[in-house]
């Protein structure tokens, strides 16, 4: 049986809602969900046996996207308009998969300029409020 592997892309990152949704995969050159587990130390208990420690787990959206400053409907300025904010978001690594990983993050602002005479890119990260959901992508 042949290993299934994924490949990034085409796919699609829109945050918002539905009447006020900006799509960002035309800027984005890199995206993945970032889980990040804390555990505590197990608890030493009288029977001579351990509890486990408390565990905790968050996640991010991260990557880089391309900037683009000034450009009509920039997603630059979006980003650095609505820093701070709690909007829904979906993410789809690839539209051929039939799967999409959807919920809430905090938008945060993102670099503006760079090198000279290049094309200028931010690293982007964006904290999930709560864990996020993998669904199927509806048809249509």
């Amino acid at each position: 049986m042949p290993v299934a592997t994924l490949t990034v892309g085409p796919g699609k990152l829109q945050i918002g809602d539905t009447e006020n949704l900006t799509m960002f995969e035309s800027q984005i050159r890199s995206a993945k969900l970032v889980p990040s587990v804390d555990k505590g130390d197990p608890i030493d208990v009288l029977s001579g046996e351990q509890v486990s420690g408390d565990r905790s787990e968050s996640f991010a959206l991260e990557g880089t996207m391309l900037q683009d400053f000034g450009a009509t409907d920039s997603r630059t300025e979006w980003l650095f308009e609505h820093r701070g904010q709690t909007h829904p978001f979906e993410y789809t690594p690839n539209n051929a998969a039939g799967k999409k990983i959807t919920g809430q993050l905090e938008v945060e602002a993102i670099d503006i300029g760079g090198d000279v005479k290049s094309k200028a890119e931010s690293d982007f990260s964006f904290t999930l409020i709560g864990a996020p959901v993998i669904a199927a992508v509806s048809a249509g």
